[in-house]
């Protein structure tokens, strides 16, 4: 087995190779000058105080758009804060009126409101049976004028109520109309059944 490669050579390229003088094969080199690169345009027309000037504009775009950003954010920032004092306020309003429904509602407020329009109170109420129609109770009972509340409550002092013309007024003034009206006139008791819609 052999261990070397066949290698082809071009014996035209051999013969067509360019002949050394003999100067070159006896060692003798001769030395000439270059000649200096012919000056380009560009880096003629390229100065110093140019590119300082187009690296200071570089550096002052950058600063001003990082300024631009962080106004942004800090703009952003303040309107959160503002949005967030906001719900606060609101939810603070939703709370007070939540709890004015709730005074409203109370059955001493609407007792209140019941005495001050006028209404009566049937003692022993009579009652319809769905399924068959019977009546329940006695339909000819006596009426009482409603009464106000029996204990106080320190809450609805501050909230309006219903006046006999169906306005709202300050509990207070609408307590000193009672009172003056009571004086003048004497109350006027129901008489008779309670009017009741006709169901049959």
């Amino acid at each position: 087995m052999s261990s070397t490669v066949p290698i082809e050579v071009d014996r035209r390229a051999i013969l067509r190779a360019p002949q050394r003088a003999p100067e070159e094969e006896s060692g003798e080199r001769h030395l000439r000058l270059a000649q200096p690169p012919a000056p380009s345009r560009r880096r003629a027309s390229l100065s110093p105080l140019v590119g300082s000037l187009a690296a200071v504009g570089v550096v002052l775009v950058i600063l001003a758009v990082q300024l631009g950003l962080s106004i942004a954010v800090s703009q952003g920032a303040y309107e959160a804060r503002a949005l967030e004092v906001e719900q606060r306020d609101l939810s603070r309003v939703e709370r007070v009126l939540s709890q004015n429904v709730d005074k409203l509602a109370s059955p001493q407020n609407l007792a209140e409101n019941a005495a001050a329009l006028g209404m009566v109170q049937n003692a022993p109420p009579a009652t319809m049976r769905l399924s068959d129609g019977a009546i329940l109770g006695r339909l000819d009972a006596s009426t009482t004028e409603a009464r106000g509340n029996l204990v106080p409550n320190s809450t609805l002092e501050s909230m309006p109520v219903v006046d006999a013309k169906g306005l709202l007024v300050d509990r207070d003034r609408a307590a000193a109309g009672a009172s003056q009206k009571a004086s003048t006139d004497a109350p006027v008791r129901w008489k008779g059944k309670l009017p009741a819609p006709n169901t049959h």
